[in-house]
């Protein structure tokens, strides 16, 4: 996601959404990307923080957002790397927040990303989790893009996985970057897209 984009046109996405961004709040809704919504709108306590360090604008900004769909959703957030920050959702009811196959979560991850980033001096990413779902999604996944790698390594003849999205795609190039013998590129487009796994070619060497 660029860290670029138009602030003018960030407030008139999260008005749509609902988010308040000024002084008046005017409810908040966390949508699917197919637009169902998880509840009716319901009041924000306060204006989405631009001070403070990403830490702690992204625990501001989730408790405030997630107070109103349940108050007993509490929010861990820690910063990871210099660039990075890990915000660990618990409690409530995670597959509210997960959705189907994850796509309620890759939305909230999105909105967050983008309210952290308001700033120009931001650019940090911010990776959301509910209780643990992304943690087990990328062991799955892990796993996964290793017995596709044995096979290409068996059949000597590419390996297509399921369609994925982009950040599930990452996971499974990460973990087969360091493996010599095989490579993996991305093809197809929008929700068909995925991973291939292929024979890395012999070293000209």
């Amino acid at each position: 996601m660029s860290h670029d984009s138009d602030p003018k046109d960030l407030d008139r996405t999260l008005s749509d959404l609902g988010i308040v961004t000024g002084e008046e709040a005017d409810g908040a809704r966390l949508p699917e990307p197919d637009g169902e919504h998880l509840d009716a709108p319901a009041p924000v306590p306060g204006p989405i923080r631009d001070d403070g360090d990403p830490r702690e604008r992204t625990e501001a900004f989730l408790v405030d957002l997630l107070v109103n769909f349940d108050p007993a959703y509490s929010v861990d957030v820690r910063e990871t790397a210099d660039d990075e920050v890990g915000a660990e959702i618990h409690g409530g009811d995670a597959g509210r927040l997960i959705g189907k196959n994850g796509r309620t979560l890759a939305a909230l991850e999105q909105i967050v990303n983008a309210v952290i980033n308001r700033r120009e001096d931001s650019a940090v990413r911010v990776n959301v989790d509910v209780g643990g779902y992304k943690r087990r999604r990328d062991d799955r996944l892990r796993q996964q893009a290793h017995r596709g790698a044995d096979r290409v390594r068996k059949e000597g003849e590419p390996v297509e996985l399921e369609p994925m999205s982009a950040a599930e795609r990452r996971v499974v190039h990460m973990a087969l970057a360091p493996e010599p013998d095989v490579l993996t590129e991305s093809t197809g487009e929008g929700r068909e897209r995925r991973v291939v796994i292929v024979p890395a070619p012999p070293d000209a060497g």
